[in-house]
C-alpha cells in the first residue's frame, strides 16, 4: 500500500515491516483523533468571535487554529462560516 512508505521509523532500528492492516488502524486512530479535537458545537460556541477578529484584525487564525482547523475539515460548518463572515463584511462601517 502507498501509504506504508509515508511512515517513516523513529529509531534506525530494525523493525517488522508494517502490513497494511496496521497502517489502516493507525491512520483511523488519527483521523477520530483530529475529529475529536473541536466538535461543531465548540465550533459555534467561537464562531462569532473567530469571524469578527477576521474582519477586524484579520488574525482570527493564528488566536484561534482550532477553529480554523475544523472549518477546513468541516463543509457545514465552513458554510455557517462563510455565510456569517458575508453579513459582517457586508455590515462593516
Amino acid at each position: 500500500m502507498e501509504n506504508k512508505k509515508n511512515i517513516h521509523p523513529i529509531q534506525n532500528t530494525p523493525q517488522e515491516p508494517l502490513t497494511d492492516e496496521v497502517v489502516l488502524k493507525f491512520l483511523k486512530v488519527l483521523e477520530s483523533a483530529r475529529a475529536e479535537e473541536m466538535s461543531c458545537s465548540d465550533l459555534y460556541i467561537r464562531l462569532d468571535e473567530f469571524v469578527e477578529r477576521e474582519v477586524n484584525s484579520k488574525d482570527a487564525e493564528k488566536i484561534m487554529p482550532l477553529v480554523q482547523e475544523h472549518l477546513d475539515l468541516c463543509a457545514g460548518c465552513c458554510d455557517e462560516y462563510e455565510a456569517l463572515l458575508a453579513v459582517l463584511e457586508n455590515t462593516k462601517e
